[in-house]
């Protein structure tokens, strides 16, 4: 199980120490910063009982959630309410 709230907040500490003086770093640093929250919010939104982990081949864990990766359209096609709320911001999409 991985603890997505925390590194979320790992992250955006990182993040927010590069800005000053390594955007480029920041950057991407921003990037997996967003993908730490989005999971974060996909587990969040789990059903009652269900494990806090990936739907795999060879592992159920009471959902059909499977990791996104690095892919943020395809975290965003998980988390509904999410999806319905950027799509009012196009420049979010972008």
């Amino acid at each position: 199980m991985e603890d997505y709230q925390a590194a979320f907040m790992e992250r955006h500490t990182d993040t927010e120490t590069l800005h000053p003086v390594r955007k480029v770093g920041a950057m991407h640093f921003g990037g997996v910063t967003i993908e730490c929250l989005l999971k974060a919010m996909i587990f969040d939104t789990l059903p009652s009982g269900a494990s806090r982990e990936w739907k795999t081949k060879h592992n159920n864990p009471g959902h059909t959630i499977t990791n996104p990766g690095h892919k943020y359209d395809a975290a965003l096609r998980v988390h509904d309410t999410l999806k319905s709320r950027i799509q009012s911001f196009p420049v979010v999409m972008e």
